[in-house]
């Protein structure tokens, strides 16, 4: 039987490009559900194109008004599962299943000719800072599977990280089964190319010699001190040998070369995994992609199921080493919505390399 509660929440909600407005959001608690209050958040590019109204007017019309952030970690301030005690550190799982949403016969497993979708691949899913009030505010009510515990040997700025970390495992997936058989490549310098090749390297176990990395700027190439580095200015794709898996981190306006680079880089029937997001579609070199029969996976969100292998590797100190390297000297403290938006102001401008958190106070 269900024995609902309700609890306020403090948000920071988006109203309209480089505005947000402080408001008293009210969620209902059910059995096996917790409330996480958010300590740390990691502002991501899907962050920016909102505030600066750089999505399509129509998903702008649609999703706002909207707490951001879907990257982040809290603690337990109420629990309806016994699993969770009251204080404990959790990581935050975006991805809510429609399961969990609604009672309907989504994925239902019952008849044995069902075709069953993920849970992150679902419309009905939703996700928390993407038309779904995410991490911005002081009380998270979420499904107990949406909230994975950090060990306490892995710092808050290192869990933080797990979302993004969690994308990359999630595309490494789709082309794992040939980790064995050739080289792999990620094209990308950003922080989604460092954290999928770092993925590659302390999750799957990947090689320097074995794992190639592509960039445009050599400054940031000298971090990937765990891969072997190329600026794509200077290499011949055509003429490397022997990859067999390829990862796109690239998004923007530098998808379609990325993208037609790792189709002349591939071998025949290789697997690539594109992550980068394009407003615009993206031109491709369809010939070659039928002729080399190669298997192309679109990926974007993940599952709990990721989060929960990264609390176990997030252990490992040299993967801790790895990842610092995309820590921030501070945290923008967060007490009111002008402190976020001189936050989002600052990450807009930022050219550096690594990534933003934000830290709240909710007093």
């Amino acid at each position: 039987m269900s024995n609902k509660e309700i609890v306020q929440s403090r948000a920071y909600r988006l109203i309209a490009p480089e505005t947000f407005e402080e408001v008293v959001l009210q969620h209902s608690i059910d059995n096996n559900q917790v409330v996480v209050q958010p300590s740390l958040a990691s502002i991501c590019h899907a962050d920016t194109r909102y505030y600066t109204g750089q999505r399509r007017k129509e998903a702008l019309q649609s999703k706002l008004p909207m707490a951001l952030f879907h990257e982040g970690i809290g603690h337990i301030v109420k629990s309806k599962d016994e699993t969770f005690d009251i204080g404990q550190r959790v990581v935050i799982v975006p991805n809510i299943p429609a399961r969990r949403l609604q009672a309907n016969t989504i994925n239902n497993k019952s008849s044995p000719n069902s075709r069953v979708v993920k849970d992150n691949y679902l419309p009905q899913s939703v996700f928390l800072g993407s038309g779904y009030d995410g991490i911005g505010q002081q009380n998270l009510v979420l499904p107990k599977e949406n909230v994975i515990a950090i060990p306490s040997n892995v710092p808050d700025e290192i869990a933080v990280l797990a979302e993004l970390t969690s994308v990359s495992l999630h595309a490494a997936n789709h082309v794992s089964d040939y980790f064995n058989d050739g080289k792999v490549a990620v094209f990308g310098d950003g922080p989604v190319g460092y954290l999928t090749a770092a993925t590659l390297h302390h999750v799957f176990g990947i090689s320097k010699e074995d794992l190639l990395v592509f960039g445009a700027i050599s400054e940031r190439l000298v971090h990937f001190d765990f891969a072997t580095t190329y600026l794509v200015q200077d290499f011949n794709f055509r003429k490397e040998e022997n990859v067999v898996a390829v990862i796109e981190c690239t998004g923007g306006t530098f998808s379609e070369k990325a993208i037609n680079q790792a189709i002349d880089l591939i071998e025949p029937q290789g697997k690539i995994t594109l992550m980068g997001v394009s407003e615009e579609h993206v031109p491709l070199n369809t010939r070659d992609i039928l002729e080399k029969g190669l298997t192309i996976y679109g990926s974007s969100r993940s599952t709990a199921e990721e989060f929960q292998t990264l609390m176990h590797a997030f252990q490992s100190q040299a993967y801790q080493r790895t990842l610092e390297k995309l820590l921030p000297n501070q945290k923008e403290l967060i007490r009111d919505a002008k402190d976020l938006e001189k936050s989002m102001n600052k990450a807009i401008k930022n050219k550096g390399w690594g990534k933003i958190f934000l830290s709240f106070e909710w007093g």
